[in-house]
């Protein structure tokens, strides 16, 4: 076997085991379960957004610490997050564990851009389409697993809500075991890096390649102050050479916004459906098949994405995302807040991947790739944040307005990049008719 498809093989495997979580579709149902004493109001005021700003005040530390630490440490590090976040649900009680839960969850899901780093800092470039869709698939199995077997554990009796946090908890120890065999990585992108920075603060940034602005330097030379500075100057200049274009700045706006709202929507959405159940008497969840449709929904309209990424605009999928949230929480039935979020999902797949390919395709140096991304995740993080600290904590709105204010978000999102589609093709018209 080839040594890049060994490896990708062997971090597919810890993707997979990572995302076997058939606790998470009924996570809610289980903290407001007979095994804890709280309310929903303390759930979604108090306890959730713990989570979010855990994960936004960890993410920059953690993408310099992954790429600092050469991405297998912090590998084995979000394994052992995870074994404590679920240790922690399944041996405490009262609300203080469960918002040190939270924060350890803000840890475990910041950690998660080793695992889609890792594989291009081992393999060779012409081989990163492959790998990138090998480990994608790997997480997505394992989510689609987690739905599936959550309901049909749950629906059958053959476990509780609480039990399914034991499986969680073997998969994330299997996993961290996993971790232990990856191949270390010898060199990083911005830290140990096989060549040094210049100094030269005259370089034509207009040039892509590293190769006419370093040198060759022997590793063990550099002290930790020199690369800091060296990854400083070269996180600067990757930053400015990618949003210094156009499309990289408007696909990118477009990443973290629909990033930012469907986290949103997606954290909070087991709390709606609560809300909906209680209403309408409805006593059957059925969170586990909504969550593995999705999933494979979701990555058909990425498959989708990559393959109409030249004909399909953005704005009328926004559009569509708008309409099924609204009926989803405007119709107050359960069936129909379940198809309104796989419709979302689904589509939020479909544009975020669009977003990325049209990225991706700006990018003549590949280290900005992960660089470029990773900024873009933290702003949406920000946003999302952002939103939770407004609707929730300050408004104190309801769960019913909130999720209407998120839907009319979408809609704005919609107008604005077809606004700015209309004004783009009226120039280059007006730039056609003057030549």
């Amino acid at each position: 076997m080839q040594n890049w498809l060994r490896i990708t093989l062997l971090l597919c495997l810890f993707g997979l085991l990572r995302e076997i979580r058939p606790s998470e579709p009924f996570v809610t149902e289980f903290l407001l379960g007979e095994w804890r004493n709280i309310t929903e109001e303390q759930l979604n005021r108090d306890i959730y957004p713990v989570g979010t700003y855990s994960y936004l005040s960890q993410l920059v530390v953690v993408f310099l610490f992954t790429d600092f630490l050469r991405f297998k440490p912090v590998i084995i590090l979000s394994g052992l997050s995870g074994i404590a976040v679920y240790a922690v649900l399944l041996w405490t009680r009262s609300l203080q564990w469960i918002q040190v839960s939270q924060y350890l969850y803000g840890v475990y899901m910041a950690t998660e851009v080793a695992y889609l780093t890792y594989i291009y800092a081992k393999v060779d470039a012409d081989k990163y389409p492959l790998v990138s869709s090998y480990t994608r698939i790997a997480a997505l199995a394992g989510r689609f697993l987690s739905g599936m077997s959550a309901q049909l554990l749950t629906h059958y009796d053959v476990m509780n809500y609480r039990d399914l946090n034991y499986i969680t908890f073997a998969a994330q120890v299997l996993a961290t075991f996993w971790a232990i065999w990856l191949p270390p990585v010898r060199y990083g992108i911005y830290f140990h890096r096989r060549t040094s920075v210049t100094n030269d603060l005259k370089v034509d940034f207009s040039v892509p390649s590293d190769k006419t602005c370093i040198k060759p330097i022997q590793q063990e030379q550099r002290t930790i102050r020199q690369q800091l500075v060296e990854a400083s100057s070269l996180i600067a200049r990757h930053a400015r050479l990618a949003y210094s274009r156009p499309k990289v700045l408007a696909w990118s706006a477009l990443y973290a916004v629909a990033l930012a709202l469907f986290v949103q929507t997606q954290t909070y959405m087991q709390l709606l459906w609560k809300q909906i159940q209680e209403n309408s008497k409805h006593t059957v969840a059925y969170n586990g098949f909504v969550e593995a449709a999705q999933t494979l929904l979701g990555a058909g309209g990425a498959f989708l994405a990559s393959t109409l990424s030249q004909s399909t605009l953005p704005a009328p999928v926004a559009a569509m995302q708008s309409l099924a949230l609204f009926l989803g929480t405007y119709w107050q039935n359960i069936y129909v807040s379940y198809a309104g979020y796989i419709v979302m999902g689904t589509l939020f797949q479909y544009n975020i991947t669009l977003a990325s390919s049209k990225i991706a395709s700006q990018m003549i140096d590949e280290s900005c790739f992960g660089l470029i991304f990773g900024i873009n995740t933290l702003i949406g993080t920000g946003l999302q944040s952002l939103l939770t600290l407004i609707l929730i904590q300050k408004l104190e709105l309801s769960i019913f307005i909130q999720y209407f204010v998120i839907s009319g978000l979408l809609l704005v999102l919609a107008i604005i990049w077809l606004l700015g589609d209309i004004i783009n093709k009226c120039k280059w018209q007006h730039t056609f008719a003057i030549s």
